[in-house]
């Protein structure tokens, strides 16, 4: 039975090795410290898997059975402190993918996620309660597994229990919702496998409250892990002038203080400090405090502005924006720069109906609602004197499927 053991963990190990080679990387089986490309203390790993500067450093286990996963987590953070290397478990118990582990994940974006929980709702308002509780289903599972990948626990690719039952050990699921999320599992069992279940209204409603809040709370804290991610690429772009301080001149201290002071308007106040105590200690190591003193200053002038500036085009709205919990969530899921552009067109909308930079149709089959176009993304609205409700945010790829043809909509 070892022998067996050891034989399937050995052609898996093979299968992947031939697999990333076929695709263009540089394997190496069980590379030694000095062949790795950064320091990972007493840890061997299976594999490293090195293609265009990016790469994944791999660890293969027969089973779920007895894993470290909080060890490999740790690791997996140690991993992705290095730009472009990603730290990555399989084991012979994961689900089958397509794709090969690392390389192009097929799971639904965090925007993809919140329009297939609408559309499960459309189900549910026509009663078709079995198949809107399976549409459900298949979002909650995406909604894990995104989430593994996002607080970096390598653990995506588990069976559905295994992935439940470690995402609750580490803490990302309260024990009512990891007692819930195992009670609809054994519906979903009975569903799929084609028996009749008479499904309580009351578990459809438990179910989806859950796969709203987990919805919710983890796009809004992908929104910052991500925004924190791109800060941190672009910060180490800085790193350069780190190590050649004494070479710069006057000027280049200007700028590279102005580039930083302008990154960190938008992060929350604890990080921003954090990442100016860094910044402060490599100009100290180098004895150029004054320098420091001026990004200091630079950072509590663009905070000040951008106060001023709130509070300035508060004085001015002319109407209220509010935003649906519908419309919040698809905001909540779109990328950094994509939800700028979005948050300055809701801006504009504070003035309308006298907006004349954004896009704006009528839909003539409900009175009152608008559609604002900015970029490949529509805003619906609905306006009312001194006050646009915004109902939902797509990209133009969904509107026909979520909201019918629009070819009705009228300027």
């Amino acid at each position: 039975m070892i022998n067996n053991t050891k034989n399937l963990h050995d052609e898996k190990i093979k299968s992947l090795a031939d697999k990333y080679e076929s695709q263009g990387f540089r394997v190496l089986l069980k590379p030694k410290a000095d062949e790795l490309p950064f320091y990972l203390g007493n840890y061997q790993p299976e594999m490293i898997a090195i293609k265009d500067g990016s790469g994944l450093v791999i660890e293969v286990k027969n089973s779920l059975n007895r894993l470290s996963v909080d060890r490999l987590q740790a690791l997996a953070e140690e991993v992705s402190k290095h730009q472009d290397w990603r730290f990555l478990l399989v084991t012979l118990e994961d689900i089958e993918a397509k794709s090969l582990p690392g390389t192009s994940e097929q799971l639904p974006s965090w925007q993809e996620l919140t329009d297939r929980f609408f559309q499960a709702h459309r189900l549910i308002e026509n009663d078709e309660i079995e198949p809107a509780f399976l549409f459900l289903w298949s979002i909650f599972e995406g909604i894990l597994r995104k989430r593994a990948i996002d607080v970096l626990i390598p653990i995506e690719r588990f069976p559905f229990i295994g992935l439940l039952k470690h995402l609750y050990s580490l803490g990302e699921l309260s024990i009512s919702q990891f007692d819930l999320a195992q009670a609809c599992f054994e519906v979903r069992n009975r569903l799929a496998h084609g028996y009749i279940e008479k499904l309580n209204p009351q578990v459809l409603h438990d179910f989806d409250k859950l796969v709203r809040e987990l919805l919710r709370e983890w796009i809004n804290e992908s929104g910052i892990t991500e925004k924190l991610a791109v800060l941190k690429k672009r910060l180490a772009k800085y790193d350069q002038i780190f190590n050649e301080i004494f070479a710069l001149e006057a000027k280049d201290y200007q700028t590279f203080n102005e580039i930083v002071a302008s990154e960190l308007v938008n992060i929350d106040t604890e990080k921003k400090e954090e990442i100016l105590l860094n910044i402060k200690r490599s100009f100290q190591e180098k004895g150029l405090e004054k320098y420091f003193n001026d990004l200091q200053h630079l950072t509590d002038e663009s905070y000040d502005s951008s106060i001023t500036v709130e509070s300035n085009n508060q004085q001015l709205n002319k109407n209220q924006v509010v935003l649906l919990d519908k419309a919040q969530i698809a905001l909540d899921a779109l990328q950094t720069k994509e939800q700028e552009t979005i948050i300055n067109a809701i801006n504009c909308l504070e003035n309308f109906p006298d907006c004349s930079v954004l896009q704006i149709a009528n839909l003539s089959s409900i009175p009152n609602y608008f559609i604002a176009r900015q970029g490949k993304y529509r805003i619906i609205f609905k306006f009312k004197p001194e006050e646009v409700t915004i109902v939902d945010i797509v990209n133009s790829d969904r509107i026909n499927i979520l909201y019918g043809s629009l070819k009705e909509a009228k300027t």
